[in-house]
């Protein structure tokens, strides 16, 4: 499904560049896209990576390194791509804090407190990694409010699996929580006439999150099956395909 949506792009090269945090599935993204191979143990990427895909007219996903003390290598470059008007379709991937911890102890983390049960554990950990999302949205807000052209920013929301029952939260806090606001100021920024924002949520590959040492921090949600997951991955599909179409323009 993936490559044939490439396929249909017939005009302009298209540059989509991916942000988000390390472990949030950014690379995952890249490779179903391309019609690559999913690998289900995490690899923590430490350089931009780039996917030809296999289209009638030249595409290229660009995908930096998520880990904090990475960036400056890479995402200043991308964020040129965009202000300059090289790149006009923007990914932003995150995950509802569920971020891959591999290779770390979960009892090695910064968030971790002596004493703390796994659950505790997992509600510190995902409360600093959804505030490390925000960060990336406002850095994103700073840097390319000058974009000369039409920005068209898509939130894609990964480990779907994972967070499934807690939907209406996570469905409430990207649409019109701390996230919602930094995205509008992000719209104001670049301006409401030359900016769009669509957000959607899928479950890339299906598996419990999992620390270094195998523990199961959060398991696959009951009752999450292939119906619901194959639906959800479909429509992102088509939701990516029409920003690259028109983005070919």
């Amino acid at each position: 499904m993936a490559v044939r949506l490439w396929k249909r792009i017939s005009k302009g090269h298209v540059r989509v560049v991916v942000f988000g945090a390390g472990g949030s599935g950014k690379s995952t993204l890249g490779k179903f896209l391309a019609g690559d191979d999913l690998d289900t143990d995490y690899r923590e990427s430490h350089h931009l990576e780039s996917y030809k895909l296999d289209s009638t007219t030249p595409c290229t996903i660009l995908v930096p390194p998520g880990q904090e003390g990475l960036r400056p290598k890479t995402w200043s470059d991308l964020q040129r791509h965009i202000a300059s008007g090289r790149s006009t379709t923007a990914l932003h991937v995150v995950s509802w804090g569920l971020d891959e911890i591999h290779p770390l102890r979960y009892v090695d983390h910064a968030a971790y407190r002596p004493g703390m049960t796994v659950e505790e554990f997992v509600a510190a950990y995902t409360e600093a990694q959804r505030n490390e999302e925000l960060q990336v949205i406002a850095a994103l807000a700073k840097h390319l409010g000058n974009a000369p052209n039409h920005l068209s920013l898509v939130t894609v929301v990964t480990k779907q699996d994972l967070w499934w029952p807690s939907r209406t939260n996570v469905r409430s806090h990207y649409t019109s929580g701390e996230y919602a606001k930094h995205v509008a100021d992000l719209r104001s920024h670049v301006g409401d006439q030359k900016f769009t924002h669509q957000i959607w949520s899928a479950s890339l590959v299906r598996k419990n999150l999992r620390d270094g040492e195998h523990t199961t921090l959060v398991p696959v949600a009951a009752g999450y099956d292939d119906a619901i997951r194959n639906w959800h991955v479909g429509r992102l599909v088509e939701l990516i395909q029409a920003e690259v179409d028109h983005a070919g323009e």
